[in-house]
């Protein structure tokens, strides 16, 4: 029976590549796929942000400014943004920022377009605003972020044969114990790039 990954940036395959595995027996795939889980899943936290597309709505408090919402998470397309009254704004009405690379981190409402932020019910500002649509960094592996989890992989897996046996150890919520040694220094180094600025 084939390992399914789930939002993961890398094969079992590429894993078994590195390391020259050559088994084919599931129950050792289901190994390495533990390996692969924990390491994009350090991945995310490291760099606050995912590298893969979901699908959801996000909800704001109405902003202080009148035209400009910051957004609290990466945003690759945008399908349905409601004001607070309930009232969709058209995407007419407004323009996703930065202009010219994505993600995006902004939606600024057009000065022609005479909207303004609106409260619940006309007294909430709490949640008020939705955005539904594409979150996340981009919909396919960046090729560096790719390398880094095979590399963290690789590392944790080979401490499983006494490899890298040095450090203090942590729990993924994948069940894998990620130690220090496991995160190679140059993987960190490039994944400093990717690591979402707080707005």
């Amino acid at each position: 029976m084939a390992v399914t990954l789930v939002n993961c940036y890398a094969a079992v395959s590429d894993l078994k590549d590195v390391k020259e595995i050559k088994t084919t027996n599931p129950p050792q795939d289901s190994v390495l796929a533990d390996y692969i889980t924990a390491a994009s899943r350090w991945i995310d936290n490291y760099t606050g942000r995912t590298f893969y597309a979901r699908t959801e709505t996000h909800y704001f408090d109405v902003p202080k400014t009148p035209r400009n919402l910051r957004l609290d998470d990466d945003l690759l397309t945008l399908t349905t943004l409601t004001n607070g009254d309930g009232t969709v704004i058209a995407s007419s009405n407004y323009k996703l920022w930065p202009y010219n690379t994505s993600p995006k981190h902004e939606i600024q409402i057009l000065r022609s377009a005479n909207i303004y932020w609106l409260l619940s019910g006309g007294i909430d500002w709490e949640a008020a605003i939705s955005v539904a649509g594409t979150w996340g960094y981009s919909s396919t592996t960046p090729a560096p972020i790719k390398s880094a989890c095979i590399d963290i992989a690789v590392n944790a897996y080979g401490r499983r044969h006494g490899e890298n046996t040095s450090g203090i150890a942590r729990v993924t919520s994948a069940g894998v114990v990620l130690t220090p040694r496991d995160i190679p220094d140059g993987v960190k180094t490039f994944l400093n790039d990717y690591i979402r600025a707080i707005l």
